[in-house]
Order: C-alpha cells, then structure tokens, then sequence
C-alpha cells in the first residue's frame, strides 16, 4: 500500500526561486529633518503601540506585507535617519502604490520629518516613487525562508490550522 503524503509532511518546491520573483524586500534610507526627531519618535511610539494592542492599521488593509519596520539611527547625518526594511509580495509599483492609497495618512505623519518628502506626500504618486527610488537600498544579501508564500496563503494555512486544531479538540471531548 503506497501512502499519500499529508500536505504538512509536503516540503516547497526545492527549485531556486529567482530575486525577481516571490516575495520582495524593500530598504530605504532619509536624513531626519532639523529639529522633528523627536516628534518622529512619538508617531513611530504611536504606530509601535497600535500594533502591540494587536489593532489592525493600514500595513494589514496593504495585505502583502510580511513584515515592516522603521528604525531610527541616531548617527546617520545631524538629526540622524529614519531606516524603512519590509518584505512583501508582487511587484514594487503595486506596493508603493499600495501605501499611496492604504497608508496616505500614516505615511504622511511618519515621513514629514524626512527631509525632501515630496509637498504632496503619497498623493503625489509620481513624486512619491521618485522619493522612494531616490532612498531606496539594495539588499548585499536578501535571504527568504519561504519566497513563494505570499500574505494571503500565510493567513490561509493559520486559519486552517486553528479550524483543524478546534475540530480535533472537539472530537477529542
């Protein structure tokens, strides 16, 4: 008798998944400006915060975000700089014009500290990809543990799991 695999015991396919494709990550790098590190300090304290009371924001209305963090360094220029590092799925214009139409007002509170944030900040689409082109970093390395899991297959297989997990606890009673 040949045993069928269980989906868990199944490993992703082993082949090389391209830079190109899978999930992306994303660096970027802007001066503080003059006198507003603190005041950035507080909206980054107030993001940190929404998310730490597990609120849903706008990084989860994206929702090919894995992951997303801003760092503040202290030693980068006069006031120091703001460090964006995320990963995410699909290609960079549909997620910089994911947070130009999901995270207007977030990124607006965040980058008006930034020195040269374009006047009509994420509105001003064209301006905005231009910004972010400008600061943009490539990653020496960018390692994916899973490349080919996208946002919306990571929530699936939870989902999947904790239904199963309430299904084998109620059979268990």
């Amino acid at each position: 008798m040949t045993a069928t695999p269980r989906t868990a015991d199944l490993s992703e396919d082993p082949a090389p998944v391209p830079l190109s494709e899978g999930t992306q990550s994303f660096t970027a790098l802007v001066h503080i400006k003059p006198g507003r590190r603190e005041r950035l300090q507080q909206v980054l304290a107030t993001v940190a915060a929404r998310i730490a009371a597990g609120e849903r924001g706008p990084l989860d209305e994206i929702g090919t975000v894995h992951s997303a963090r801003w760092v503040i360094l202290p030693d980068y220029g006069d006031e120091g700089g703001l460090l964006f590092a995320s990963d995410y799925d699909g290609t960079w214009d549909e997620y910089i014009e994911d947070f130009a139409k999901k995270a207007t007002e977030s990124f607006q509170l965040i980058y008006d500290n930034c020195v040269g944030w374009p006047e009509g900040g994420a509105t001003d689409i064209p301006a905005f990809k231009e910004y972010i082109k400008t600061h943009e970093l490539t990653p020496e390395v960018y390692y994916r543990a899973y490349p080919r899991a996208t946002v919306r297959q990571v929530n699936s297989a939870l989902r999947l799991k904790r239904h199963l997990l309430d299904v084998f606890d109620a059979a268990s009673e």
